[in-house]
């Protein structure tokens, strides 16, 4: 018999002023990776947090460095 897993839920308070400045860079320059890779780190450590795993643990890292 299986389990059942966790539904994951992200909610984002859009007045904080990192979300509004990640927006506001994100419509400056759409193909910015480094705004790219700040939404993917924030949802990752939100992941974390809330005692999910990562698939790939190594990649999270390398974006933080």
């Amino acid at each position: 018999m299986g389990y059942m897993a966790a539904k994951k839920h992200l909610e984002i308070n859009s007045d904080h002023p990192i979300v509004e400045t990640l927006r506001q860079k994100a419509e400056a320059d759409k193909n910015d990776k480094s705004v790219k890779d700040l939404v993917i780190l924030l949802f990752e450590t939100a992941l974390l947090s809330s005692g999910f795993t990562l698939d790939d643990p190594q990649t999270h890292s390398n974006r933080i460095y």
